[in-house]
């Protein structure tokens, strides 16, 4: 369990320098266009919302996968879902790395949704910095490929815990870590986004996308160890 713990921290860490600088960055600059601008406080307000999001979800999908574990109780069925989700995460990390056609399109955020954009113009005008918090949670929800690749993990690795609070738990846990791992990049789209070049953002890719795909691996070695 500890290397899964520290696989999701990692991989929001590269992914977040790499894929979230690129893909929702321009989010997060947008907000900062208001009349008032935003201090460290409220970007941190903005990810704890943001992560307390996708510690709720890893919480669903934990008890999701933990009853999916107990109706796959059948080898063959079990082996079969195991396996599944495995190939899946390492077909979502061979899109992250760039390494298949449309790869960058499948896993990319989608901040020009009219919602999104309307949720934006809210908090361009002067907000106090306690209303970040929310704004967090709500575009905590924004489609992502690489957290949907997150949920797909945490809902994996919670088949194999003892019961079904486990499960939550462990779900709870590993989405936490990979929403904190994806926060300091956040943190610094504003001051560092024009100092990561190209090249380096394309590293970083590849390193949130060979941590997926060694993830896969793992869950597919899993379901045949036995």
């Amino acid at each position: 369990m500890k290397s899964e713990l520290l696989a999701m921290l990692l991989a929001g860490l590269a992914g977040g320098f790499g894929h979230c600088i690129g893909m929702c960055g321009p989010l997060v600059a947008a907000l900062s266009l208001g009349q008032h601008k935003p201090g460290l406080g409220h970007h941190l307000l903005y990810n704890l919302g943001r992560v307390t999001t996708y510690t709720i979800l890893g919480a669903v999908v934990g008890v999701t996968g933990s009853f999916l574990s107990l109706a796959s109780s059948i080898d063959p069925i079990q082996t079969a879902v195991m396996a599944l989700s495995g190939l899946f995460i390492v077909l979502m990390g061979l899109a992250s790395a760039g390494w298949l056609p449309f790869g960058q399109r499948l896993m990319s955020c989608n901040p020009s949704t009219p919602f999104i954009r309307k949720t934006v113009e809210l908090f361009r005008s002067p907000a106090s910095a306690g209303a970040w918090f929310p704004l967090g949670i709500v575009l905590g929800f924004l489609p992502c490929g690489l957290t949907y690749t997150a949920l797909l993990a945490a809902a994996r690795a919670a088949m194999d815990a003892p019961d079904h609070f486990a499960g939550m738990v462990l779900g709870a846990l590993m989405m936490l870590l990979f929403g904190i791992g994806t926060a300091p990049a956040l943190l610094l789209v504003g001051k560092t986004a024009t100092l990561i070049g190209e090249k380096t953002r394309q590293r970083l890719y590849r390193l949130a996308g060979i941590i997926m795909i060694l993830t896969g691996i793992w869950f597919i070695y899993g379901a045949f160890r036995g």
